[in-house]
């Protein structure tokens, strides 16, 4: 089967590979559409701890063939790939906490993923879905799922007010999800000018450019006085330190951006968190019980429901033999993107 191997960092391949043998407990499936996450750009520019390596995690596919043990009825079923593979039991398994699986696998960084032709993975890890959904809309349920983890330990309530500081992917994602759940003010903040154009047409109230206006003062004036939820979703230390100047006394920041490993935070960010009494969470994936987690339903019914909108997330496809001359872009920084979605039928 042809996939796109990467063998060291920033050196990516278009490879024919074995099939993989189905095992017990496992499915087969037929890749149709998968897309770029961020991480994925980050393994690839920065170095990965496996070599060689088939990324990808932001899978839909449809499910050609079941291992022993299997329940036939799977097959020909489209399934979104869930990518955390757990131990289901270890202490925080048992808890529902598989996040935070101490013997955890991972579909697209410890072991192959989706950016091929076809994929192995537990049946457990392959989540059908209804009928009528597109193979893109599918592929980008595991970002979604992201954004609402992000909420749920937010603690978001309907009416609450929001800011969501950087407008890619996953924070236009908490934009929708903040539309869904009715939140009163939903404000968005960016660089990028696209970015922000398109966080008001998905749900943004006002859409802001620290690079032009004082966030936290506009925020202030429009929230009378800081958000009750303020989540960091670009991977910027500026941002993050600004999460709590936007937020409410006793409000909650999230943190659901990667951050450079080499930077660091003024102690004011610390002291502020402590004057304002603010409440402070990190997200590491998107799961909850029982496995994968509502997340994952709440954006399967969303998607039936037409409230999440896809399409507009969607910059570039591409095809399977595109794909390292794109990362090679993204790391240059030579492209400006939202999702990239691969097709490797194409």
């Amino acid at each position: 089967m042809k996939a796109v191997v990467l063998r060291a960092k920033q050196d990516m391949v278009l490879a024919e590979l074995p099939t993989p043998d189905v095992q017990p407990g496992t499915v087969r499936i037929e890749v149709k559409s998968a897309s770029i996450c961020g991480s994925d750009i980050s393994r690839y520019s920065k170095g990965h701890r496996v070599y060689p390596i088939v990324l990808g995690h932001e899978v839909a596919g449809v499910i050609s063939e079941v291992g022993p043990g299997v329940d036939s009825a799977l097959l020909d079923r489209t399934v979104s790939v869930v990518p955390l593979v757990p131990c289901f039991t270890c202490a925080e398994c048992r808890a529902g906490r598989f996040s935070a699986c101490t013997r955890y696998s991972f579909i697209g960084s410890r072991v192959n993923g989706g950016f091929a032709e076809q994929l192995v993975v537990p049946a457990a890890n392959a989540l059908p879905v209804p009928e009528g959904l597109s193979f893109e809309q599918v592929a980008l349920i595991e970002p979604s799922t992201v954004a609402r983890h992000i909420l749920d330990l937010a603690r978001f309530e309907s009416g609450q007010s929001a800011v969501v500081l950087g407008a890619g992917s996953i924070g236009l994602m908490v934009v929708q999800w903040l539309r869904i759940l009715g939140a009163g003010v939903i404000i968005a903040t960016d660089v990028v000018p696209e970015n922000l154009a398109a966080a008001r047409a998905l749900g943004a109230h006002v859409a802001l450019n620290p690079l032009e206006c004082d966030v936290p003062a506009e925020v202030a004036a429009l929230t009378a006085g800081g958000a009750d939820v303020a989540i960091e979703a670009a991977g910027s230390p500026q941002a993050l330190a600004q999460t709590i100047a936007v937020a409410r006394p006793r409000g909650t920041v999230v943190c659901g951006g990667n951050q450079p490993a080499d930077s660091n935070l003024p102690m004011s960010f610390i002291e502020n968190l402590m004057r304002k009494e603010l409440g402070l969470h990190g997200c590491f994936m998107s799961y909850s019980a029982p496995f994968p987690g509502h997340e994952w339903t709440d954006t399967v019914q969303a998607l039936r429901d037409g409230a999440l909108d896809i399409p507009s997330m969607i910059s570039h496809r591409i095809t399977l033999d595109q794909v390292p001359a794109i990362f090679a872009d993204l790391a240059a920084r030579r492209i400006a993107y939202r999702k990239i979605m691969i097709s490797p039928e194409a």
